[in-house]
C-alpha cells in the first residue's frame, strides 16, 4: 500500500488550522507537523494555496469529480456541505484570502468547469446550446456566491437547507434546455 504524501500534508495543515490562523501558518510549520521534507512538499504542491485547493477538492467536494453521468447533484452537494461544516474554520479562513490562486477564485472556476463538463457529458456529442451554456455558467456563479456567503456568515442555514435551495434553483428550466440532448430531463432531479 502506497503512502499518500499529499493526504499527510493536507491533514497536517488541517490540524494546524485548529490552533493557528491559516494566514499565519508557514510552510515550515506544515513540514514540521507532517514530518516531510521541504523537497517532498514542493514535489507535491506549488505553494500553500495549491495545498488549500487540494484539501478543497479531496476532502470537501469529494463527489464533484470529472466524468460522472449518473450523478445525484443534491446528494453530492449535501455531502460537500457536511464537509464544509466539519472543516468550517479552515474553509472560512481560506475563503477570506485574496491572494493569487486563492480558494474563492478556485471555487468559482472549479464549479463552472465541472458544471460545463457534466452538462456536456449529459447532452451528448453535440455541443451544448448557447442557452444551456449561459444557464450553466449563471447557476455555477450564483451557487458559488451563495456557498461563499454561507461559509463567511458562519453557516447560519443548515446543510440540508442550502443543498435544497441550490438544487431547486439550478433545476429551473433545465428540462427544456436538455430536451434535445442525449440525456433528457432535469439533471438536478433527485434520485
Amino acid at each position: 500500500m502506497a503512502i499518500d504524501i499529499k493526504n499527510i500534508i493536507a491533514e497536517a495543515l488541517l490540524r494546524l488550522c485548529e490552533t493557528t490562523h491559516l494566514d499565519s501558518i508557514t510552510i515550515k510549520q506544515i513540514l514540521n507537523e507532517s514530518h516531510v521534507s521541504k523537497q517532498t512538499f514542493y514535489n507535491h504542491f506549488i505553494d500553500k494555496n495549491d495545498l488549500i485547493q487540494y484539501i478543497y477538492t479531496h476532502k470537501i467536494i469529494v463527489g464533484f469529480q470529472d466524468g460522472e453521468t449518473d450523478f445525484d447533484f443534491y446528494t453530492q452537494l449535501l455531502k460537500s456541505f457536511y464537509n464544509m461544516k466539519k472543516y468550517h474554520l479552515f474553509m472560512k479562513q481560506a475563503c477570506l484570502r485574496n491572494d493569487q490562486n486563492c480558494l474563492k477564485d478556485y471555487m468559482f472556476k472549479h464549479c463552472k468547469e465541472f458544471d460545463l463538463k457534466w452538462h456536456q457529458t449529459l447532452y451528448g456529442k453535440e455541443e451544448i446550446p448557447e442557452a444551456l451554456r449561459f444557464a450553466t455558467e449563471y447557476h455555477a456563479n450564483a451557487s458559488s456566491s451563495m456557498v461563499l456567503s454561507w461559509i463567511l456568515s458562519d453557516m447560519s442555514s443548515s446543510c440540508e437547507e442550502m443543498a435544497d435551495i441550490i438544487t431547486q434553483l439550478r433545476s429551473v428550466g433545465m428540462e427544456k434546455l436538455f430536451e434535445n440532448g442525449k440525456t433528457q430531463g432535469n439533471p438536478y432531479q433527485r434520485h
